[in-house]
Order: C-alpha cells, then structure tokens, then sequence
C-alpha cells in the first residue's frame, strides 16, 4: 500500500514531520519543478543558480515529499538531483493531492487484445500490452481525467465473412509504461494496491469488484 506518515498531537492538535529538501535541476526544467513542489505545499526557501543550472531548497510535509522523486526524474529526464532531511513536526497543512489522473480499470479477466488496447489506448495511456494476462479490478492504464475508467482489454473483435485476425496486423500500439516497485508504490491511490510475485508487479485496486466499488464510494459521499 501507499506509505503512511507517523502523526503527533500537539496541545490538542494534529501535528505531521516536515522536511528540508535540496533540488539540483537543469535551468530549463526549473519551472516544471518549481510547480510540483508548489502543487505538493512545498514553501521555497533559497534558490542558487550555478552553471550546471539551478539549486532550490526548500521545507515540504513528508506526505508532499512522497512520490517526488520519481516525478523529479520523469520531469528532468533523470538529470534532476534530491536530498532531504528531516526538520520536525510542524501543524498539520491540509489535503495534498499528489496525483492528478485516474486510472484504467480491467472489468473482466483474461488475455489482453491488441483491438481491445488500441481503444483504451485512445482514452489514456496503457501500463499493459497486447498478451498479457489480466483480471477485474487490475489497474491497465492511466486516464488523464482523475476519475476511475472501467475498461475491458480482453474484449476480442467482432470478425465478419469480409474481414480477418490478420487485420490487427494494421493496429499501432504505444509502448505500455513500465513502473518500477519504488514508483509504482508512490504512484497508488489509498484504494489501491502494489501486487509483486517473482514474474510480475501489477497495480490493483483494493477492493476488486467495480460494483462494490461504486457503492462504498456512493456511501463514502453521504
């Protein structure tokens, strides 16, 4: 599951660790990571700008730090550098939303299809590829939209007297995105988890069955 801050009670009220976080970026990708730290409630203390590009310091919660790093790396292209140490407790600072999409849900279990994939692939973008095996409730793929997709990539297609299998042969797919253990645990949402066995790493939802799902959220909302 997604890691978990170790909260203190102050004179009555909830209190969370901060800490002290170094970034050495190159000039270029300084804005990008100028708004992710914002984005995560992350105050920018000093700024230092040298010739291998620009160093910020800044303090941020340990709950907005989580995930950082990976989103460092994808936004410099792994030409970004972090450390961090921790500051103390500070009062609690509010919801941080640390993810902006949602995610693709398989309804059904079975072998993913090529068919299939190219039109989920027209809604976000795929963490699985044609032939691999799935099942209801495995995450797929990202949707840009924060909220939840239900998708079904094993659907095969519908073939005719004029048509064939061979016509799959025609479908361009993306190379699927490939998270690793550290990432794709940064990367859940509460109501998911990280699935590892010796052959695979698959992201899922914690409670499998869509309709479930619907209804707790339903009643989450009351």
């Amino acid at each position: 599951s997604r890691p978990t801050v170790l909260y203190k009670t102050v004179d009555g009220k909830q209190h969370e660790p901060f800490e002290q976080v170094w970034v050495e970026v190159p000039e270029e990708q300084l804005g990008g990571v100028m708004e992710n730290l914002s984005k995560r409630k992350g105050k920018v203390t000093n700024m230092e700008h040298h010739n291998s590009g620009v160093t910020v310091e800044a303090e941020i919660s340990t709950r907005g730090l989580i995930g950082f790093e990976s989103d460092l790396v994808t936004m410099t292209s792994g030409h970004g550098v972090m450390s961090h140490s921790f500051l103390d407790y500070r009062p609690f600072c509010g919801e941080i939303v640390t993810r902006l999409t949602g995610t693709l849900v398989s309804m059904e279990q079975g072998k993913t299809m090529p068919y299939a994939l190219e039109m989920i692939q027209s809604r976000g973008k795929l963490l699985v590829g044609p032939g691999e095996e799935v099942y209801a409730g495995m995450i797929v793929g990202e949707n840009p939209r924060k909220e939840d997709m239900p998708v079904n990539p094993a659907k095969a297609k519908q073939l005719d007297n004029m048509r064939s299998s061979g016509t799959d042969k025609s479908i361009q797919l993306s190379p699927p995105l490939k998270f690793s253990l550290e990432r794709a645990i940064e990367y859940i949402s509460p109501d998911e988890l990280v699935e590892v066995t010796p052959q695979f790493l698959r992201m899922r939802k914690r409670i499998l069955d869509e309709t479930v799902r619907r209804k707790m959220a339903k009643a989450g909302k009351k």
